[in-house]
């Protein structure tokens, strides 16, 4: 006497996870799920920065934006990028041809506010942003990742 079974259902819970896996751990730079909820988990530290971005014209501030993409090879030669490092987000300076859309020539004043020059001290706003939200950009990236695999699970 033989025993049989019978799934139903079992194609779709196969689309569901290669949906999913497309979407968080495909190597592409088109990740639906994953870069946009690491640049949304980054607001507060993007938020912190512009309020201790030291203010002269306001240029700093409107020119600091989040970016969140897979590494490069130049961004895995750095130290704080591991190779296995799957998403990385940034507060930076817009890139030139946004700098120049606002007719800002260059973000060198940027780094001269953060680290300083040979006639100016230091008066440094993104790492003490970065530092003070590390947590809460933890948090945030939980749940917004929890919130995102809940819509797969109600599919």
């Amino acid at each position: 006497m033989g025993v049989s079974i019978k799934l139903e259902g079992i194609g779709q819970v196969d689309q569901i996870f290669k949906e999913l896996a497309a979407q968080i751990g495909d190597k592409k730079a088109n990740s639906k799920i994953l870069v946009p909820a690491v640049r949304e988990a980054m607001r507060p530290v993007l938020a912190m920065a512009k309020s201790n971005a030291p203010v002269d014209t306001g240029t700093l501030q409107r020119t600091l934006q989040t970016e969140a993409r897979r590494p490069t090879k130049r961004d895995r030669r750095s130290k704080y990028i591991t190779q296995t490092d799957t998403v990385i987000a940034i507060v930076t300076t817009a890139p030139a041809k946004k700098l120049k859309k606002l007719g800002i020539k260059s973000d060198a004043r940027a780094i001269a506010q953060e680290f300083g020059s040979s006639r100016n001290p230091a008066h440094p706003y993104l790492r003490p942003a970065l530092e003070s939200q590390a947590q809460a950009v933890v948090n945030n990236l939980s749940t917004i990742l929890a919130r995102r695999l809940n819509d797969y699970k109600i599919k």
